[in-house]
């Protein structure tokens, strides 16, 4: 097992297919969508913001840049109770993503993962499937399958049959699936109207659910947060060291022992074994070293009330930061982007204003 085959900085995984360059791809956090969706609609708030709507418009209309959704974005739109916002929002994001996506963070740490195995241990005989960073929809932000299915009585998947004898063609029956997939995506966003939602909370519906986890992630880092407190010299010296320890411990661990044992290796001390080594060895990972450093920063600041929110951010960026072309997130994360080399070391234009948007494209 030979650590010292990872050279230079990141190993970059082959089985995360990119999209061709050009268009750019450019991740906008949601309140940027926001205050764009609040010119789109002609709110008084968004007037300032017209021309790099605009901008926007004509840069999807020109193919000379993509805007995918994180699953991140989905997740937080789930907070916003104004349904008229809603649709707003859902209208200026199919005008400008038409609904394309990133690959989630658990995926790209697992490609991610399997590239830095690949070159310490050797090829896994069972490889994962190569897969597209850029795809269309929620599930695929989700890291689920999509797409539209017709299953028979019993649970087969009979959609190929059915296609080949819908009455009107199968083109006519690609045309039904495509509308119906939009307007899946569509209400996704929209969420209910405020006329059907109490029947349908009625019936379990519940978006908020979907936030618990990050809520009970920013509920860790508060309480880990507690306990530096305790011990001062922590946050002064190998900070960075501790944090990359609970990385592995809760987003990584469980991935490279699957690719370890796949691969035939069943403790990982055969393939670390140092700390040093260890470390090496997952900073080489983009994402991970995207989500070290943004959490390194947050818990420097013991005034730091850890929420929800810094959750979202984190693991959006982890997934977006490495592998798009420009990055437009909150003033905070986009300082940090610059000051601790991140924004360099991925060769990603980070910025915290749309209105520079423009001299990046």
């Amino acid at each position: 097992m030979n650590i010292g085959r990872i050279n230079g900085n990141y190993v970059w995984p082959h089985t995360l297919r990119m999209p061709a360059r050009p268009p750019k791809l450019v991740y906008l956090d949601l309140n940027h969508w926001i205050n764009l969706a609040r010119a789109f609609s002609g709110h008084r708030g968004g007037k300032e913001y017209e021309d790099i709507l605009d901008f926007c418009l004509r840069s999807v209309e020109k193919k000379s840049a993509v805007f995918p959704l994180s699953l991140g974005i989905y997740i937080e739109m789930q907070k916003m109770g104004d349904y008229r916002k809603r649709c707003d929002l859902r209208q200026v994001i199919e005008q400008i993503s038409q609904f394309m996506v990133v690959m989630p963070r658990h995926l790209v740490a697992v490609h991610e993962n399997e590239a830095v195995l690949d070159q310490i241990v050797g090829p896994n005989p069972r490889p994962v499937n190569d897969m597209d960073y850029l795809d269309y929809g929620v599930c695929r932000a989700a890291g689920l399958v999509g797409g539209f299915k017709v299953m028979s009585g019993d649970g087969k998947d009979i959609t190929t049959e059915f296609r080949e004898s819908y009455s009107d063609g199968p083109e006519a029956f690609d045309q039904k699936s495509s509308e119906m997939m939009l307007e899946f995506e569509r209400q996704i966003i929209e969420g209910p109207s405020p006329e059907e939602e109490p029947e349908l909370r009625k019936q379990g519906y519940n978006p908020q659910a979907t936030l618990v986890h990050f809520e009970q992630e920013a509920k860790g880092e508060a309480e880990w947060a507690r306990l530096l407190d305790s011990e001062p010299v922590w946050r002064r010296q190998r900070l960075r060291d501790l944090v990359s320890a609970r990385e592995i411990l809760f987003h990584i661990n469980a991935i490279s022992k699957r690719g370890c044992v796949e691969r035939g290796v069943y403790s990982l001390d055969d393939i670390f074994p140092s700390v040093k080594d260890t470390r090496k060895a997952f900073n080489s990972m983009p994402s991970f070293d995207v989500a070290v450093t943004f959490r390194t920063a947050l818990h420097k600041d013991a005034r730091h009330h850890w929420t929800g929110n810094d959750i979202h951010d984190i693991h959006a960026l982890a997934a977006t930061l490495p592998y798009c072309d420009i990055v437009v997130t909150d003033r905070a994360m986009a300082s940090q982007a610059e000051q601790s080399g991140l924004a360099d070391r991925m060769h990603t234009v980070v910025l915290s204003r749309l209105w520079d948007l423009p001299r990046y494209l």
